[in-house]
Parts: C-alpha cells; sequence; structure tokens
C-alpha cells in the first residue's frame, strides 16, 4: 500500500527540467518508510467533521511534504507554537512548498512527481484518480478502522468511482448550523466612517436607499473625499448579499434546472444599483481595476474613503490605532433588504489529497484522522485550549485570549490556516464570535440569510471538457464585459448591456453548459 520508489536519475532529470521552467523546486519522491504514526482513539460530537485523535505523544517523528495551492498563502514554514503542537500530538511534521501559481500542481500531476500530500481548492478531479492519489476510503479500512466520518460529508466528496480522496474543509450540514447558533458565516461587510456619520446626523441606515442616500450626502457636504471604494476583490460583494445573489461562479436553480448564476433576476437591479454608484460618482473607475491589494485599504486609512466595501472594521481601527488617526470605522449591522440571501451550497473549499508518491500513507491519513477530530479542529483554528482560548459554556464559543485578527500573531504562533487542512465551517465559524466585535452583529443578521443547497454547489465542471471550455470562456468574457454595464452612462444603457451579456453567453454555448448541469444536479438531488 505504500508509495513506489522513483529512481534518482529520472528525479535530477525532471527537477533541471523543471527549475529551466518554473524556477520551482521539484517536490516529494517515493520510497518505503514503514514509520507509522501512533493509534488513534474516537472522540464524538455533534458539530465535529470526524472522531479520533491520538491518545499519546508518539515516540518518532514523520517528515512529509505537503504543496498547498494556494500562492497567497501566509505560512511558509510548519512553525510556531500551535505546528509544533500539532506534531507533538501526530508524530507528524510538514515541510511546506507553497505553489508559486496555478500551473505548478497540473505540471507536477502530469510529470507523476507529487509530494506526499497536496491541499488544494483547484484540480480536484485530476487529483482524485486512483492513478495518482489514495482513496481515503482504502486507507481507513487497512489503517485507521476507528476513523470515522460523518456521512453526509462522504456523500458530497464521493467521486463517479465510489470513491472519496478527500473531506475538504470548511463544509458543515444545515443542522449543524442551527445547533451551532454562535457560528458566524463569513460574508463581505460594509465600513463607514463613524465620525463623519456622526456629523451628518446618524442618518437612518435600514434600506439599500438610506445607503445611496448616505453617500450622496457624504459626496455633498465633503466633495473631495470618495463616498465609497471596495477592496479590489469584493467589489459590490456587499450589495449581491443585500440582492440575495451568488458571487462569480456556478448555477442557481430556476424552476428545478440548473442556470448559469447571471440569469438571477436580481441580477439586472443589482447592476443597475451599482451603475447610479458610478454614475453618481460614489465611486471612482479606478476602483473596477485595481491591482495592488493594498490601493483600497489606503484610501481608507489616510482618510480620503468614507465607506470601504469588503473590509472588516475591527481590523481597519486596529490600524488607524497604530497609525495614530483620530476617527474609526463601524460596521453595518443588519442587512439592508428583503431579498438578502447568502448560497451555502456546496462541499467545502479546500482538501487534502494523499498522493501515490506518499512515503507513510498511514501516518499520513492518521495525520488526517487527528486534523478531523474535534481536537484537531480546535489546536489547529482557535489554539491550545485553555492558553489561547476556554470554552463559554453558556454560549458554546470559544473564548479567545488573542486577536485572530493581528495577522502577526497568526504567523508568528501559526494559528487558525493550519487548521483549516481538517476543518468544519461550523468550527471556523465558531472561532469568529466576538461579543465585543464590531463584524459580529452583521455576521449575526447573516445567520438569517443563510440558503442551503448542497446538490447545487456540487455541480462544477471537470478539467478537459466541453463544459469547463465553455464556462471558463464565459468566465473571461463577463470579467471584461461587465465593466460596460457598471460604467455604463444611464440605466437604459446598464440594462441593455446586461441583456447583451446573457445572450453573448447564449452565443458561447450556455444552453450546452446548463444542459449538462442540470442533468448533474438532478443526480446529486438523490443523495439528498
Amino acid at each position: 500500500m505504500v508509495g513506489s520508489s522513483v529512481g534518482t536519475k529520472k528525479k535530477m532529470m525532471f527537477m533541471l527540467a523543471l527549475a529551466l521552467i518554473m524556477v520551482v523546486t521539484a517536490c516529494g519522491n517515493g520510497g518505503k518508510n514503514n514509520t507509522s504514526s501512533p493509534s488513534a482513539s474516537p472522540s464524538a460530537s455533534a458539530s465535529s467533521a470526524a472522531s479520533g485523535a491520538p491518545s499519546e505523544a508518539p515516540k518518532d517523528v514523520v517528515e512529509l511534504t505537503l504543496l498547498v495551492n494556494h500562492p497567497w498563502w501566509p505560512f511558509k514554514e510548519w512553525k510556531g507554537k500551535i505546528p509544533e503542537e500539532i506534531t507533538k500530538r501526530t508524530g507528524v511534521k510538514l515541510n511546506i512548498q507553497v505553489a508559486v501559481d496555478d500551473k505548478q500542481l497540473p505540471l507536477l500531476i502530469a510529470s507523476g512527481e507529487l509530494p506526499d500530500l497536496v491541499y488544494t481548492a483547484s484540480d480536484l478531479t485530476r487529483l482524485a484518480n486512483p492513478d495518482v492519489s489514495y482513496a481515503w476510503n482504502d486507507l481507513i479500512e487497512q489503517y485507521a478502522p476507528d476513523f470515522k466520518i460523518e456521512q453526509s460529508r462522504i456523500g458530497v466528496n464521493t467521486m463517479p468511482d465510489g470513491k472519496f480522496y478527500t473531506i475538504k474543509n470548511g463544509y458543515s450540514t444545515e443542522q449543524e448550523w442551527k445547533d451551532n447558533p454562535k457560528a458566524l458565516p463569513g460574508g463581505s461587510s460594509m465600513s463607514l466612517r463613524q465620525d463623519i456619520l456622526d456629523e451628518l446626523g446618524n442618518p437612518k441606515l435600514d434600506t439599500l436607499e438610506d445607503m445611496l442616500q448616505i453617500l450622496k450626502d457624504v459626496k455633498a457636504k465633503y466633495p473631495d473625499m470618495i463616498p465609497l471604494v471596495f477592496d479590489k476583490d469584493q467589489i459590490g460583494q456587499f450589495f449581491r448579499i443585500n440582492f440575495g445573489l451568488k458571487r462569480n461562479t456556478g448555477f442557481i436553480d430556476q424552476n428545478g434546472s440548473a442556470v448559469h448564476y447571471l440569469k438571477d433576476p436580481n441580477y439586472r437591479d443589482y447592476y443597475l444599483f451599482m451603475n447610479e454608484l458610478y454614475r453618481e460618482k460614489l465611486m471612482i473607475a479606478e476602483n473596477f481595476t485595481f491591482k495592488d491589494a493594498q490601493q483600497d485599504d489606503q484610501y481608507s486609512l489616510n482618510g480620503q474613503a468614507f465607506a470601504h466595501g469588503g473590509s472588516i472594521a475591527d481590523t481597519l481601527n486596529a490600524q488607524l490605532k497604530t497609525l495614530n488617526k483620530d476617527f474609526t470605522f463601524m460596521t453595518v449591522p443588519k442587512v439592508l433588504s428583503d431579498k438578502a440571501g447568502t448560497p451555502m451550497g456546496g462541499s467545502g473549499w479546500s482538501g487534502m489529497y494523499i498522493t501515490k508518491n506518499n512515503k507513510n500513507v498511514e501516518a499520513s491519513i492518521k495525520f488526517m484522522q487527528f486534523m478531523m477530530s474535534e481536537e484537531g479542529q480546535r489546536l489547529g483554528i482557535w489554539g491550545i485550549e485553555n492558553e489561547d482560548w476556554v470554552w463559554n459554556e453558556a454560549g458554546q464559543y470559544p473564548e479567545m485570549k488573542y486577536d485572530m485578527n493581528n495577522a502577526e500573531v497568526q504567523k508568528q504562533f501559526g494559528y487558525v490556516y493550519w487548521g483549516l487542512l481538517g476543518s468544519s465551517g461550523v468550527t471556523e465559524a465558531l472561532q469568529r464570535y466576538d461579543e465585543k466585535a464590531l463584524m459580529t452583529p452583521w455576521s449575526l443578521a447573516l445567520r438569517d440569510t443563510l440558503k442551503f443547497n448542497p446538490a447545487l454547489g456540487l455541480v462544477v465542471t471537470n478539467p478537459d471538457t466541453d463544459e469547463q471550455v465553455i464556462e471558463t470562456q464565459i468566465k473571461n468574457m463577463v470579467a471584461t464585459e461587465e465593466l460596460k454595464i457598471y460604467m455604463a452612462k444611464s440605466s437604459e444603457e446598464a440594462s441593455k448591456e446586461y441583456d447583451a451579456l446573457i445572450a453573448k453567453m447564449e452565443n458561447m454555448g450556455l444552453g450546452k453548459l446548463e444542459e449538462w448541469a442540470t442533468a448533474q444536479y438532478k443526480e446529486y438531488q438523490k443523495n439528498f
């Protein structure tokens, strides 16, 4: 069951070729290693993704190489008290390689030179291949029979061959969300300058029309200020939530069929609202083409912007305090429309794959058993109990003893990110709960807008298929053409541009894509 060896000559040739092509270091090799991690014992919890955790500290340490296929990943080393504690409890130490771009993983798959482990949100079907990765079913049966995974998680990760090759993080059932009322879903918020609101007399802010009027009042009273700036990766997202819309991907249910998300009738209203913001000069044109992720932050931190979409007021205020600024931000604490909705379909985000080059599959599957256990999830996401957090019995949430929004603290100790290797959506969401945080009322409001449809979320195109070619072409076209809607000279022109966008999608083969998606959707519905 252990991965086969790779010849030294082949490895050297591959490393040289890969260095010339990508200027990166080749990762991983085969080779037999019989060192095993300790056995695991079950640990049951209604909200945990799986049971089982090591009962005592292992004597030997197994080193495995992990490719994190997220170029933005902030941690480059298995370093800090949290990963060190994970190693102490599992006997596994990870040698980290963070992907340099989105082309590295496909190249490694094609070459057969994958590392021991891969953590990724893309190329999932390429990795879920018995020639590329081990099926967790088989490894659990042979090495960890006490590794119990909740059935719905198995269901949403099972491939057509009946096997599951990972369990993606970030997934929790609708019932788990209901059972954890302090679990806060993530959702793009809106931060507003509190001092300027005070000067305006703290006007009513209950609807999108109220928000629009406040921005117009800011423009009139402070003509040199930008009323609204968005994070470059969160353009319009606060308003999409208020219109109940999916963002940038996937399908929606329309009379039982799976259709492209842009066909949601509320999308026209969303685009017209954003177009009005632009035409009224409440946004700047450059915001749609920001390249630097810090540009929007600077507008807020230097006092040039009144509202910041996609930011967290708590984080902004911490930065403002460091900069000795004399103003602060608040977070809009409620949804502003009865159309508001937060789609929660899908099977999770990223998953860990145990490749056929893995040096120690037993240690690997037991490592994931620990990371998915209640003990492992809480350690990785929250920290060390009593030292970093304590459990609030009455409220059923962790009370943090550190600033979880402080990136330097996260980096120094290894908080949060390594926990994502095996966490559930609810465990991640409970970590966000802070009674004192400005973000909390907004997140609690979002709980009431959650819309669950896991079958629809599973409808995802596969690499190297006609459907993915069509979807990718449409996505690239939309990224360019929707700017014409945002920046139209009138609402009538914006509406026509939206119609033209849908027509272009149809001409690119949208009907064929939706026919395929609907067939997939109906099959997945049978599992729920």
